[in-house]
């Protein structure tokens, strides 16, 4: 991809307060770091502290910095000059109980729920194999290619597969022994997140989707996952995908603009670190 990405420990005096991947990128004479929806903070770190570290990050990048922050709060603490509007994306609060998030669902989701699960179809679940699952995986990247929708390469799950096999799990939905669709999630607890998914005609017609993100929604909270991201919502590109998420019961969220900070000269000097120093250090774990 003509990249390189890097995990920072964002440390104090306290020791540390959360992790941020930066992507970096040359386009000529010019090095980008790009950190999209980041940091991720520990979960005992103030907002005091947080608004801090945002403001110095892009001070201890090389390069030129490009900052996307996962809330919009996050994007007004710091001082920098928005280049694209925020996305949103659809979460679901697994959190709840199974009546709760079904209670959220929108009547014709339920519906086709409902008949999903009158279909005679199979479930299963399973961490990805790479080798195993190529042939399935191929016919995302076919149906991808054919509608014209992004996502990341196929690379992407193979090489995460095969470090972190256990953090992946695709839901297979079978009918009359033969895979009709699948869904696949990577696992980063206390989230997990959607990655890719096919159905064929049949898978369609019985409205296995429907009956994947329920089975694997439960699946997650059962085991102590807080949040599903589905991405995000484009309901001008993708409608029916957008659709798709949105009656799930899932919640719409603004995510943080695509921010340039501004250059270290510029800056008011209350937006540097004061209550504390700030490291941001390597992560060779």
């Amino acid at each position: 991809m003509g990249a390189g990405v890097k995990t920072y420990r964002l440390c104090t005096g306290g020791g540390e307060v959360g992790r941020v991947q930066v992507l970096y990128r040359r386009m000529g004479p010019l090095r980008l770091a790009w950190v999209g929806r980041g940091p991720v903070w520990m979960p005992w770190v103030a907002e005091a502290a947080r608004r801090d570290a945002l403001a110095k990050i892009a001070t201890c990048l090389p390069g030129l910095a490009l900052v996307q922050p996962d809330t919009v709060a996050e994007a007004g603490w710091m001082r920098a000059t928005a280049l694209m509007t925020a996305p949103s994306v659809a979460e679901i609060d697994l959190t709840l109980s199974a009546e709760g998030r079904m209670a959220r669902q929108h009547g014709k989701w339920r519906n086709r729920l409902r008949k999903a699960q009158a279909a005679g179809l199979t479930i299963r679940q399973r961490p990805v194999n790479g080798d195993a699952d190529a042939a399935l995986l191929a016919k995302e990247a076919a149906q991808r290619k054919r509608r014209g929708y992004t996502a990341l390469p196929p690379a992407f799950l193979r090489e995460w597969a095969g470090q972190y096999r256990h953090a992946t799990r695709i839901f297979t939905a079978h009918l009359n022994g033969e895979v009709v669709a699948f869904m696949v999630f990577l696992l980063h607890a206390p989230v997990a997140t959607y990655h890719v998914g096919w159905s064929g005609a049949a898978g369609r017609d019985a409205s296995a989707h429907h009956l994947l993100l329920w089975t694997a929604s439960n699946w997650l909270a059962d085991r102590g996952f807080s949040r599903l991201d589905l991405g995000t919502v484009d309901t001008a590109t993708t409608p029916g995908l957008a659709r798709f998420k949105i009656g799930s019961g899932a919640q719409i969220r603004a995510l943080g603009p695509t921010l340039l900070p501004l250059p270290r000269f510029l800056r008011h000097p209350s937006a540097v670190v004061r209550a504390f120093p700030l490291a941001i250090r390597r992560n060779h774990g």
